[in-house]
């Protein structure tokens, strides 16, 4: 067999926007894939805190997830694989920009996000948006970074406020993904991680404590923070709801989620063949698979 693991995105890549966890076929098609010996990696922008909430993936138990856009890497016991986390210079930055103009941020740790400026306003976000796994804690004493340090921030402001932090920071590069559109205030969501960081490099030092070369990996996104992924990958893969320059950076464009495209592409590559339609049993078997024990 030509690959050996499928990384892929979560948001509108596994799961479509607005549900709670991926359908049936993409669920059978990904447990049919790791029977055969295939490994099946979560990438995503969340922390490992975020995604170790039952119910999220499914009947789907990923091998290793790609966590805070590359920088934190785990297997599925949350063991760490590979890390790049921020060191204090770039989180003492953040926090003092984001201390002296009120805007909201937050930084992704091995057991939470901790919300060091604005915490109300981060924590009424998250109920709003009622995601599975999104929720921060109070770290608005900040002294979390004491134990260690955070892999990841998150920031919301105004779309000018990154323009800013770069000439007054920019020393630092650190690499910031705008998350979605502006929110009623007009203001926008950051992932923020080191220079270097992204998808791309977090499969890379997964592929190197597997032992495996990145001509073995399939990679599937729909967005730019999946760029360095679809690009570092054997063969990547946009789906078909992805955006202009997602697909351009992809090797092959892939059926829209909404049509179980990831089902597709995994039939198509491992077992040479288009996918069969799951019976009423196998449905009813998939969607019950994230309930028992």
């Amino acid at each position: 067999m030509k690959y050996k693991l499928l990384s892929s995105d979560y948001d509108n890549t596994l799961v479509p926007f607005g549900e709670k966890r991926p359908r049936p076929a993409v669920e059978a098609a990904v447990q049919k894939m790791q029977a055969a010996g295939g490994k099946f990696v979560l990438s995503t922008g969340r922390a490992w805190p975020a995604i170790k909430t039952p119910g999220q993936l499914g009947a789907i138990r990923f091998d290793y997830a790609i966590t805070c856009n590359g920088a934190y890497v785990v297997d599925r016991n949350g063991a760490s694989v590979y890390e790049r986390p921020l060191i204090p210079e770039e989180m003492y930055a953040l926090v003092d920009f984001c201390e002296d103009y009120d805007y909201l941020l937050q930084f992704n740790f091995r057991d939470a996000y901790y919300a060091y400026c604005g915490y109300e306003g981060l924590r009424s976000r998250y109920e709003r948006m009622g995601s599975p796994g999104l929720a921060c804690v109070d770290g608005e004493d900040q002294d979390r970074h004491l134990i260690d340090m955070p892999h990841a921030a998150f920031m919301v402001a105004p779309e000018e406020a990154v323009e800013a932090f770069q000439k007054k920071y920019g020393h630092l590069n650190l690499h910031f993904m705008r998350v979605g559109g502006r929110d009623e205030m007009g203001w926008c969501c950051y992932d923020i991680v080191r220079e270097g960081v992204d998808k791309g490099t977090g499969l890379a030092g997964l592929c190197e404590a597997m032992g495996i070369t990145l001509d073995e990996t399939v990679a599937a996104g729909d967005s730019a923070n999946d760029i360095g992924m679809l690009r570092a990958a054997g063969l990547g893969c946009c789906m078909d709801n992805g955006s202009p320059d997602a697909k351009a950076a992809a090797d092959r464009i892939i059926g829209d989620v909404r049509e179980d495209g990831l089902a597709d592409l995994i039939e198509e590559l491992w077992f040479d063949g288009p996918r069969a339609e799951p019976s009423g049993r196998d449905l009813g078997s998939a969607w019950g698979g994230a309930f028992k024990g």
